[in-house]
């Protein structure tokens, strides 16, 4: 079920969200099951939540509206998502629309402090409505806190990279990473200490969240962060998918001059190869792929060990398929690599990726079995058995 709510900031409410505050409004709740304050108490709860999360994101958003982003806002999880489109923001604008998110639930927390207080002293006795702006206050208190600690994606681990950006470039954004692993792992085991395992879990989470992420950071430099470049690039696919491949190779190698190393350099040579490879230019595509093949995507594995293959390079093409068929488990990945095995003479892992290939779905099987690539495992016993197999079950 997904709920929209249209509006100068659209919200969309998902399922898992309403899940997630019903199971933290039943664990927050100390009325007894099946009575009427138990049902009171746990819509209240999920009231609180709602608005709570709601207040949080519009302080991004709103931000983002001032800096002129459009915003929308998601619900989903533990949490929401405000996501913004439009011009890049500078440093301390992105700072600011991190940090007014807390900052407005802060706000409401406090607010709603100031009424309880006073509702709390005209009156002798408290009232639905008393409890629930003391319990606003707890839970707004309670996740800004939680919310600012140095740790990714929490709005104070990115407020961190942001700081840390501003202050050392890329080598900041590695250390908030870095340092994010750090906190998380220490606020895991501590909430585990104490016997918040829900809390402790979800922190061991952020940890490994934030230690993928940081390997990943590796690759950045200090071009990867250039505007200039990310603008260049962006027009060189669009030039590749409008039919303009001469201008987008032109744009894609000036890229290359200027970027040197890193992300952009790396996406704008597997780019460069694609071209290649549709042109049947495989051993120029394979050389140019070649230097940077320690720091390609997936799709720039697949794209090298096609081309490998293609080139006569078997033994890089087999070494590549391993790692390639992680990412990609399907057919033609096992068929390529069973191929290249076979074309290297070695029948035990030819007739078994060719078997994984088979189990994957391949398609055109007796066609694919007279390829002459099989010719010099072809009277193997291990190939005849598979041959056999494989006329008994058609």
């Amino acid at each position: 079920m997904l709920i929209k709510i249209p509006g100068m900031i659209p919200i969309r409410i998902y399922s898992i969200f309403w899940i997630l505050a019903l199971f933290i409004a039943y664990s927050s709740t100390g009325a007894p099951m099946g009575s009427p304050a138990f049902f009171i108490s746990i819509v209240t709860w999920i009231g609180i939540i709602l608005v709570s999360v709601v207040i949080h994101e519009y302080g991004h958003a709103l931000t983002a509206i001032a800096f002129g982003q459009k915003a929308h806002i998601d619900l989903i999880g533990f949490g929401g998502l405000t996501h913004r489109h439009g011009p890049k923001l500078k440093l301390w604008q992105e700072f600011l629309v991190i940090l007014n998110g807390p900052l407005a639930g802060f706000l409401f927390g406090c607010l709603c402090f100031v009424l309880y207080r006073y509702l709390t002293l005209q009156s002798q006795t408290e009232s639905w409505f008393q409890a629930a702006l003391y319990y606003s206050f707890v839970a707004n208190f309670f996740w800004t806190v939680i919310n600012l600690f140095p740790v990714q994606p929490l709005d104070g681990g990115r407020l961190l990279s942001v700081f840390l950006e501003g202050v050392l470039g890329v080598k900041g954004v590695k250390l908030a990473l870095f340092l994010s692993i750090l906190f998380a792992g220490i606020c895991g085991v501590l909430f585990f200490a104490v016997g918040q395992l829900l809390m402790g879990a979800l922190f061991f989470m952020f940890a490994y969240e934030s230690f993928i992420a940081w390997q990943n950071s590796l690759k950045l430099t200090e071009q990867d962060h250039d505007t200039v470049l990310q603008r260049l690039l962006k027009d060189a696919e669009k030039e590749l998918h409008q039919g303009d491949p001469e201008v987008a190779w032109g744009k894609l190698q000036h890229v290359r001059e200027i970027s040197k190393s890193g992300v952009i350099y790396v996406t704008a040579t597997e780019l460069m190869a694609e071209m290649l490879n549709h042109q049947g230019k495989f051993k120029e595509g394979y050389e140019l792929l070649a230097p940077v093949a320690k720091n390609l995507s997936p799709t720039g594995l697949r794209l090298e060990q096609q081309m490998a293959y293609h080139s006569g390079q078997w033994s890089v093409a087999a070494d590549l398929g391993k790692r390639v068929y992680q990412n990609f488990p399907e057919y033609d990945i096992a068929l390529v690599n069973s191929l290249c095995y076979a074309l290297l003479a070695d029948v035990k892992p030819a007739v078994g990726w060719l078997q994984r290939a088979i189990n994957d779905g391949l398609p055109n099987l007796r066609a694919i079995l007279t390829k002459s690539e099989f010719d010099q495992i072809r009277r193997t016993p291990q190939f005849q058995d598979l041959i056999k197999q494989v006329q008994e079950q058609t």
